[in-house]
């Protein structure tokens, strides 16, 4: 097959859950077919990371957008009526590039990745599309709308209701609509929508166990570990709620128990943090595994979460505990007792930490976790649905067309 892969940042380093799963399907599907791909890149420094992707494309195009070029898009497309998700990702440059494309080569199919980069395909087009939406984003707004205040409230329900309106739409449009779980399929069915294919996120195993921990972070151990980016809204609301009302009643028990936000770009409000009894705020680190692998539970204290997390699968794939509030935890079929530990109000949170502390045996339990990554979230064979997927699309077209 030839496929036009579009992306919306580009898949590499696959640092960060978006990157990863788009950096994982991209290797995929360019050892199989001919792919050609076309992203955006927040700096010139990550567009020159596409030298990494050169073995799985035929032909990469990356355009830099500046932060003043994405607020300007987007307050355009308040002004149309528009999801601002498009008006950030918008650009008459990569519009013209893909129509060159598009004029120029005979695709077999067409893979948008996130809902914001199908504004760049003509509605009717012959070839046909498969819409990757990753988790179903104008839900996460109305998260965002709910947990937030007038105006910025106002602003992310607007954005709720109109990405819907666009997602529903293209939905409708596309050959296949994909997501990360069935409960974002749920979230997409509707009278006239085809059914929902769910491709699940995968996770690699660690070769082994990270190096020791610098003294200066041994010396906080225990400690309860959050990995992530930490100027992304969801994360930051986690280690805010983990930090203000769950740990200091876990400190109440146990006052050497450290908690540990690890991850770049902290945001001022994580700094602050890092001011507070107990918490530990690292910035970026040259080996997250070596943290993993030396903290006593991961938590994953999530009030705004949608699809997948990946640090939950990394955790897992460590072998390590684990709380998490419901939805992250259904999201990868976890069973409480069984896989992890599910609390969603923060006392019951701290006891379940507490008793991670205080029994080795509970530990114990859920140290066979990369068994339930090898058995669920396999890449290759999550992958293999995908292109089937995509060959399926692409076949439909040809025996329509003959």
């Amino acid at each position: 097959m030839k496929i036009l892969f579009l992306a919306h940042r580009i898949p590499y380093p696959p640092d960060k859950g978006e990157k990863i799963r788009a950096f994982h399907e991209l290797k995929f599907l360019g050892a199989r077919h001919t792919v050609d791909l076309y992203c955006f890149a927040d700096s010139e420094a990550e567009a020159e990371q596409q030298t990494a992707l050169k073995d799985y494309c035929r032909r990469i195009y990356v355009e830099t957008r500046s932060r003043v070029r994405k607020v300007t898009g987007a307050a355009q497309s308040l002004l149309r009526g528009e999801p601002l998700s498009c008006g950030f990702f918008s650009s008459s440059k990569f519009q013209a590039e893909i129509l060159r494309a598009l004029a120029s080569e005979t695709f077999d199919v067409i893979f948008v990745y996130c809902s914001s980069m199908a504004q760049y395909i003509p509605l009717g087009l012959a070839i046909p599309v498969v819409m990757d939406f990753v988790d179903i984003d104008s839900a996460k707004w109305s998260q965002y709308a709910k947990r937030s205040r007038p105006p910025l409230s106002w602003v992310y329900e607007r954005e709720a209701k109109t990405l819907a309106a666009f997602e529903e739409k293209w939905a409708r449009a596309s050959a296949f609509t994909i997501v990360t779980t069935l409960q974002e399929a749920e979230l997409l069915r509707g009278e006239g929508i085809p059914p929902v294919q769910v491709v699940c996120n995968g996770v690699e195993i660690p070769a082994g166990r990270g190096a020791g921990l610098p003294e200066s972070i041994r010396a906080l151990q225990p400690f309860a570990l959050f990995v992530g980016t930490m100027d992304y809204l969801p994360n930051v609301d986690a280690v805010a709620y983990f930090a203000e009302e769950i740990l200091p009643r876990i400190r109440e028990r146990h006052p050497e128990l450290s908690f540990l936000i690890v991850g770049r770009n902290p945001s001022n409000r994580v700094h602050k943090l890092g001011k507070l009894p107990g918490v530990v705020v690292t910035g970026a680190v040259p080996d997250v595994e070596v943290y993993l692998a030396n903290c006593a539970a991961v938590v994953a204290p999530f009030r705004i979460a949608q699809g997948i997390q990946n640090k939950l699968l990394e955790a897992l794939a460590a072998c390590k505990p684990i709380v998490s509030t419901s939805g992250p935890a259904a999201a990868i079929g976890g069973k409480h007792g069984e896989t992890l530990l599910i609390a969603d109000d923060a006392e019951d949170f701290g006891n379940a930490v507490v008793a991670l502390l205080e029994d080795p045996a509970l530990c114990c339990r859920f140290s066979n976790g990369v068994e339930f990554v090898r058995k669920n979230f396999s890449w290759h064979e999550n992958l293999n649905h995908l292109e089937h997927l995509l060959l399926q699309a692409a076949g439909s077209c040809l025996a329509t067309i003959r």
